[in-house]
């Protein structure tokens, strides 16, 4: 009896109509806090389990795409600038420990830049005192420490550098 009455067409028609709304209801709560939050920036798309750490910290350009389950952590200034691309899962952090202190480690924090049109791949991480240049693309998994220049393609926690214009590796 149960069963019929979840397989009828009525019920599955409902079950849409409910997933429709949910939809439409996500859309507009995301597009809400987006532009409470950067008034200033159009056309961002910015998944809602992105996680935001000091949010006042951030400046988001136009055109800039923040996909699923990306940490924005901004203990210092994070500046995101036009036609970035992060991928999900990226780890953006300007925070970390002095481990050169003695115990309770003091948080010490560096700024990040990542340059207009600069794509950050899934799960790549990218931690303080770091610029990001224009064009660089940042590989699936890299561990970012240093500075990666313009037209460059990073991969890998040892960071080698392809250019792109020349493919030469540094």
């Amino acid at each position: 009896m149960m069963r019929d009455l979840i397989t009828s067409l009525p019920f599955r028609l409902v079950s849409r109509l409910v997933d429709l709304i949910e939809y439409f209801w996500v859309a507009w709560r995301t597009y809400c806090r987006i532009k409470d939050w950067f008034p200033a920036s159009r056309d961002l798309s910015i998944a809602l389990s992105t996680n935001f750490k000091y949010r006042e910290n951030i400046s988001i350009g136009n055109h800039v795409l923040i996909g699923p389950s990306v940490t924005l952590g901004a203990h210092s200034p994070i500046v995101i600038e036009d036609f970035v691309r992060i991928s999900q899962g990226a780890f953006i952090e300007t925070a970390s420990l002095d481990l050169a202190q003695p115990l309770h480690y003091p948080h010490i924090s560096k700024p990040i830049t990542l340059k207009r049109g600069a794509w950050i791949g899934a799960g790549a991480i990218i931690l303080g005192g770091v610029t990001i240049g224009e064009k660089a693309v940042i590989g699936a998994g890299a561990v970012i420490t240093k500075d990666v220049p313009a037209n460059t393609v990073a991969v890998g926690a040892k960071n080698r550098n392809f250019h792109l214009n020349s493919g030469v590796q540094e």
